[in-house]
């Protein structure tokens, strides 16, 4: 009855995925374990260097980057769009050799001593105000727009978030918000499809080096550390999980 009333539909989202068992994973099916993981900042060149100075009040805003940080640098060839907070406060600041980067202010000293940097703050906004604004992908051949999202905090990283729709479910749900591509460039298999820039035909766990030697070459690898977080495994193989989008059936509730 569901059926015939049209309400099964066909959808595209992220769910776990084992790379060993080469399926999907239910909840009930992931472990966590500790996982040492690079942790990266990384700089998106504005797009558009004019608007962005309107935006902040300031007559120059040429080779600013919004900076992002993320524990998984594989994702970044799916990267669809940067997310901030409408209600923090974000600041253009002046990082020396860095040059000028945008950052929630309240992290600011904090990032300074991480970049090991002394920042001249040069305006802040509301995150509210830099919605729209674009950025240059660090090695792909696209700008992504700056979105708002709540799941944006300053718990940990920049106050700004990497956003691939096709890797994370907050990522898919503010994605969906703003129409964003879900773009997966990653096969079944853990490898990434021939069309995807830096990392075609390559394993995602043998991806990680290849990108981050393309974000040293763009100058857009502001910091990279290692970390040790919890992380989901595969219940079965006891293997790190990646989140990927896939085609699956769903009941519509709408």
């Amino acid at each position: 009855q569901i059926i015939d009333n049209g309400h099964v539909v066909r959808g595209f989202k992220p769910v776990h995925w084992c790379l060993d068992c080469g399926s999907s994973l239910a909840e009930a099916e992931v472990e966590y374990q500790d996982k040492q993981s690079s942790a990266i900042d990384v700089k998106f060149v504005t797009a558009d260097a004019a608007d962005l100075a309107q935006r902040f009040g300031v007559t120059d805003a040429r080779h600013a980057g919004f900076v992002i940080w993320t524990t998984t640098p594989w994702t970044l060839p799916a990267n669809q769009a940067i997310a901030v907070n409408a209600e923090l406060d974000y600041a253009l600041a002046e990082f020396g050799a860095h040059g000028k980067l945008i950052v929630a202010a309240e992290l600011l000293n904090g990032l300074a001593k991480r970049y090991d940097a002394t920042p001249t703050l040069l305006a802040t906004v509301k995150g509210a105000a830099l919605e729209g604004a674009r950025a240059q992908h660090p090695f792909a051949a696209r700008s992504v727009p700056v979105i708002c999202g709540e799941h944006v905090t300053l718990e940990a990283g920049t106050g700004l978030v990497h956003t691939a729709p096709a890797h994370g479910v907050d990522d898919y749900a503010v994605g969906r918000r703003y129409q964003l591509p879900v773009d997966n460039p990653v096969a079944s298999s853990g490898v990434f499809i021939s069309e995807t820039p830096v990392v075609a035909g390559l394993h995602v766990r043998k991806a990680e080096a290849p990108i981050l030697d393309a974000l040293r070459e763009a100058g857009a690898l502001v910091h990279l550390t290692t970390i040790t977080h919890s992380y989901p495994h595969c219940w079965r193989h006891k293997t790190p999980l990646i989140f990927r989008a896939t085609a699956q059936w769903f009941v519509a509730m709408d």
